[in-house]
């Protein structure tokens, strides 16, 4: 009997569950991802804090190396308070794939460092 009573729980917690009505599903989004019946933006905006990114050059230069994730979309920069804001493609790419691409280019990020190899690949002039 417990076990009836559990699945009929697990059932309906299942049914219940979603992400809003159908309105909310693609407000804003021309291509929504789907996933477990729920919709979510595709294109997505995160920021990286990037203290080591205090030049046009830095900029330019870790601009050109987000560019080779797949799932890229676009990208700006805060030299001011040293922020990367990268905009990409949520059902290819996630935040963190983003985040090890700067660190292994030889920037530290969000708080973890870059990479001794990467740090001996930039250019004179870069950092």
């Amino acid at each position: 009997m417990n076990k009836i009573v559990f699945i009929a729980l697990s059932t309906l917690a299942l049914l219940t569950a979603g992400c809003g009505d159908g309105n909310a599903r693609t407000k804003g989004n021309d291509d929504p991802a789907f996933m477990f019946w729920c919709f979510r933006e595709e294109i997505v905006t995160s920021k990286y804090h990037v203290p080591d990114m205090a030049t046009p050059a830095a900029a330019t230069y870790l601009q050109n190396i987000v560019r080779s994730v797949i799932g890229y979309e676009s990208s700006s920069t805060d030299l001011e308070n040293r922020i990367l804001t990268i905009s990409y493609h949520s059902s290819s790419v996630r935040k963190m794939n983003f985040e090890e691409t700067i660190a292994l280019s030889g920037f530290s990020v969000n708080g973890r460092p870059a990479n001794p190899e990467g740090e001996k690949r930039i250019p004179a002039g870069v950092k």
